[in-house]
């Protein structure tokens, strides 16, 4: 008699939680269960532990995976925020190093840019893991594999250049007034954000805080403190945005990308030795994507 075999719709979320639970391995080699409906709340639905004592923090999707980027940093924040507690209610369960996390995602698919994103992410371990389903004589088999994410793309060597001399100057002088581990991440995020809309916006330290520069126009003047960082886009008191979570930063990019728009082009060549100006299509479609500011239903 033959074997009939066909794909099928995945399980429903509670049915493959309780299926990956039982058989840990399936996720990471040597891998137990620790908790399997931890219900955290930024979506952890497992724990699991290696080996080492690391934690594995499972998060079965049940929306799109172009949330996975953002999600990653809700993880480390909930897990640095209560890490006290996560260790008093694991630490009997072999989970001694909440500082090392493995951080995984479950989900029939992962797009390619979710791919690069999570490739280019070097502050976590971070795995994807594309389920498939079949019924085998009937029966419900799901079928896991690791995906392997591409490495980031190499850079031109003038941006590797500035980037380098951002991370500098910040890390040395201005990053070291910021005493929260939150915040610091908050910060490189916004750093990022303002770094990837153009090839020559360059940062230099004033007054004690730093500016970040396109050609002869400042983009944002950004001043820290132990808890926040405060960023003025344009002139130095217009508008101040003080950031100490994601909603603030958010209204902080928002603001930086407006004066973006508004200025249109910059001085020079755009960092590998071309002349680069914004043409009104570009900027059209640069103040439609942000001028409204990013709704929730875009962060996930």
């Amino acid at each position: 008699m033959k074997t009939r075999i066909q794909r099928s719709a995945p399980p429903d979320p509670a049915a493959l939680r309780r299926l990956l639970s039982e058989q840990p391995d399936r996720v990471l080699d040597g891998a137990r269960t620790v908790d399997a409906d931890a219900q955290g709340p930024t979506g952890v639905d497992m724990v699991l532990v290696d080996a080492a004592g690391r934690p594995i923090l499972v998060d079965v999707l049940e929306e799109s995976p172009v949330a996975i980027p953002s999600r990653i940093f809700e993880h480390l924040d909930w897990l640095e925020q209560t890490r006290r507690l996560f260790l008093r209610a694991y630490s009997r369960d072999g989970v001694v190093k909440a500082e090392e996390p493995v951080l995984v995602f479950v989900a029939p698919s992962f797009p390619s840019a979710v791919q690069r994103a999570v490739s280019a992410c070097q502050e976590v371990e971070v795995r994807l893991i594309r389920i498939e389903t079949f019924l085998i004589d009937g029966a419900v088999e799901v079928s896991c594999e690791e995906v392997v994410a591409p490495q980031a793309r190499r850079l031109a060597q003038a941006t590797v250049r500035r980037t380098a001399e951002i991370a500098q100057g910040t890390e040395q002088g201005f990053g070291a007034r910021i005493e929260s581990n939150t915040v610091r991440a908050l910060f490189a995020l916004f750093k990022s954000g303002v770094d990837g809309l153009d090839g020559r916006i360059a940062a230099k330290e004033s007054n004690g805080g730093l500016v970040f520069e396109l050609g002869s126009h400042a983009l944002a003047h950004v001043s820290a403190s132990p808890g926040s960082f405060t960023v003025s886009a344009g002139e130095p008191m217009s508008n101040p945005i003080v950031v100490s979570d994601r909603v603030s930063l958010e209204r902080a990019l928002n603001a930086v990308v407006s004066s973006f728009v508004r200025e249109g082009r910059g001085d020079g060549d755009d960092g590998n030795g071309r002349a680069a100006d914004l043409d009104a299509k570009t900027t059209s479609e640069l103040a439609r994507i942000w001028g409204g500011g990013v709704g929730r239903s875009e962060r996930g």
